[in-house]
């Protein structure tokens, strides 16, 4: 409950613009909507730039904290604090601003810190007190908050189990990536006899890359005319990660068919435009880990599939909440072995037939904007009637 009631509950948005599809397009809704809101940014007084002197430094490294006086500020003044998407690691700040003015939390994960970065990344050792720090705030953020959205029901079962935790499901919301898809295919499949194959996003052990590597070795070895650009988005590790698939490549005397490129990105629309000019598969998630078989639907299937572009992705439970597998798109399993046995079956016309354009409509009407504004003004919706009456 805010200190200073207005007509208009205020809205108090928490935390670091990481995925900043989501966040801007929340940010946007929220100011079209006529909510009252702020923003408190940690990043702001965390980050350095360039070389400093003595006296910058110390000057930043004393106003380091202020955010939490900013956020004490704001948060007497709001009806709502709204953890951003991937900032769950200020929870407790965002607990106690909540208990103190008595107004409500909400949260959107969008990953588990401890599943991501201890389990999965190996950036830090399970076991250690960093590891227990982050599954502590973790099982807050997903038991603690009044309002919690998620991408999908099934990565949110795994994750209870992997945190130990029970989740209220009168808390749990549901809303899915969301892709306005400003492109559609416009290549004919192989128009010039070469398959041009075409992957996108973080290079992480989750994304199979290995597995895609092992299975252009495979095609070129049966001399398949084939072409695989591997777009790489930038990200904690990146370069180094970046660096260690370009000596892959190498090594597996690929240099000639697979691409490692960093030239093209979705924020300015030169990869999607690329995508729809010249790729004729895309290729998804085939991490053949635990995180990946229970995953959510991955961003880039929904991306390539609201552009229309004909996919193969790993077969997983996941994908099934949303989709319905060999009839929306093609699967196979996470190995190089499979991964190249399914696209000689799309070569030889043998694979199943799929409507492209019925999954391509099916896809922008399931991950849609509208979709994610109505979770958000339903449970705004809830805060609102919760609060005193005058």
């Amino acid at each position: 409950m805010a200190i200073f009631k207005q007509q208009k509950i205020k809205v108090l948005l928490y935390g670091n613009v990481h995925g900043a599809y989501r966040c801007e397009n929340l940010i946007k809704f929220l100011l079209d909507s006529g909510y009252y809101v702020s923003f408190v940014y940690p990043d702001f007084y965390l980050r350095g730039r360039g070389k400093q002197t003595f006296f910058t430094q110390f000057i930043r490294k004393v106003f380091s904290k202020f955010y939490i006086i900013e956020l004490f500020v704001k948060a007497a003044l709001a009806d709502v604090i709204y953890v951003l998407p991937m900032s769950a690691n200020f929870i407790q700040s965002a607990l106690w601003m909540s208990r103190l003015f008595k107004n409500k939390l909400v949260i959107e994960p969008y990953i588990s810190m401890y599943d991501t970065y201890v389990r999965n990344k190996d950036d830090i050792q399970e076991g250690s007190n960093a590891a227990k720090k982050i599954l502590k705030k973790d099982r807050l953020a997903f038991t603690k908050t009044d309002y919690l959205i998620h991408l999908s029901t099934y990565e949110l079962a795994y994750w209870a189990k992997v945190l130990d935790i029970e989740l209220d499901p009168n808390k749990v919301f549901i809303a899915p990536l969301f892709t306005e898809a400003k492109q559609t295919l416009k290549r004919q499949f192989m128009q010039d006899g070469i398959l041009n194959i075409c992957w996108w996003g973080t290079l992480l052990p989750l994304h199979g890359v290995d597995n895609i590597l092992h299975a252009m070795k495979i095609l070129k070895e049966k001399e398949i005319p084939f072409t695989c650009n591997l777009f790489g988005a930038d990200g904690s590790g990146y370069t180094e990660r970046f660096h260690a698939y370009e000596k892959k490549i190498k090594q597996n005397e690929l240099s000639d068919r697979v691409f490692l490129r960093k030239d093209l990105k979705f924020s300015d629309e030169s990869l999607p435009k690329y995508l729809v000019e010249n790729c004729d598969l895309a290729l998804g998630l085939f991490g053949d880990n635990e995180r990946a078989r229970n995953s959510a639907t991955p961003n880039k299937l929904v991306e390539s599939l609201a552009m229309g572009i004909p996919t193969l992705n790993m077969s997983s439970p996941g994908i099934k909440e949303f989709f319905n597998p060999e009839v929306d798109f093609w699967t196979c399993e996470p190995t190089g072995e499979s991964i190249a046995q399914a696209i000689l079956a799309i070569i030889n016309g043998t694979a199943p037939t799929v409507d492209w354009e019925e999954t391509r409509l099916k896809t922008l009407k399931t991950f849609s904007l509208t979709r994610y504004q109505e979770v958000v003004t339903k449970i705004l919706d809830k805060v609102e009637d919760d609060l005193p009456k005058e």
